[in-house]
Order: structure tokens, then sequence, then C-alpha cells
């Protein structure tokens, strides 16, 4: 009961809990959601990339698969390694780029970023804070007290 007290008032250090929730879940959902639907189809990987090379005139248009591999690798093993907590900043930097990407794009078509600016912004969180103490990162890569 005590530490339920102290929860409630504000005393209780749940940063790294906080930041599990944070990585978990919405690495899952977009793992789930996004990711694998991708990351299995390479016959998508042309149309993913177009998304991003269509701003560039058609200089761009011949890296169209490794974009779209780019964008399905960072929706679905990216989001794994954020969700298991290795090699978190990196996987997270990928997935966020690839979420403003996915906004902006969303922008100038479909009129409907609000998702991919959500996940941008737990990524980007996530890139800023770090993974947090329950983390495969804390256990192998531990910080140096200088």
């Amino acid at each position: 009961m005590k530490k339920l007290i102290e929860f409630c008032r504000g005393k209780c250090d749940c940063t790294n809990c906080g930041l599990l929730i944070l990585r978990i879940l919405p690495s899952y959902f977009l793992f789930a959601n996004h990711g694998w639907g991708k990351i299995i189809n390479p016959e998508k990987w042309v149309k993913l990339g177009n998304a991003f090379s269509k701003y560039f005139g058609g200089i761009l248009d011949f890296a169209n698969p490794v974009f779209g591999f780019t964008a399905a690798f960072s929706e679905s093993i990216c989001a794994v390694l954020v969700l298991v907590g290795l090699f978190t900043r990196p996987a997270a930097t990928l997935v966020a780029a690839t979420m403003f990407v996915a906004a902006f794009h969303h922008i100038t078509t479909t009129g409907s970023p609000e998702s991919a600016f959500v996940y941008f912004s737990i990524f980007a969180t996530i890139v800023a804070t770090g993974p947090g103490k329950y983390s495969i990162d804390q256990m192998f890569f531990p910080k140096h007290e200088v």
C-alpha cells in the first residue's frame, strides 16, 4: 500500500517501466499491423520505395526496391529490435525516419498522416531517451559512470 501511495504522489520513479511500455506496445503494433505484411512481400517494395523517390522528380526511381526494402525492414525488423531493446537507438532512428517520410507521403496523397506522426513521435522519443533499464541493450552495453 505504501508503494501505491508513493506512486500516486509522484514519488515513485517509474521511468524505466514507462520506457518499457513505450517500447513494447507501439513496436508490436507497428510490426503486426504494418511491418510483417511488407517484409514478406518483396513485390510491394517498389511501390513503397516510390513513396520516397517520387519527390525527386524520377531521378531515384532505379532505387525504389532499395527504399521499399528499407521501409519494410524498419517497420518489421527494427520494430522487433526496439521491442526487445536491442540496438534500440539505431533501430528507433530508422523507424522514426521511415515514419516521417510516411507522414509526408500521407500529407501529399491520402491526407491522413496522424498514425505516421504518432509512430514518429514515439520512436523519436525512444531515440532521445534510450531503451531504459529493462532492455537487452542495458544488459550487454551498460552505461559507465564517468
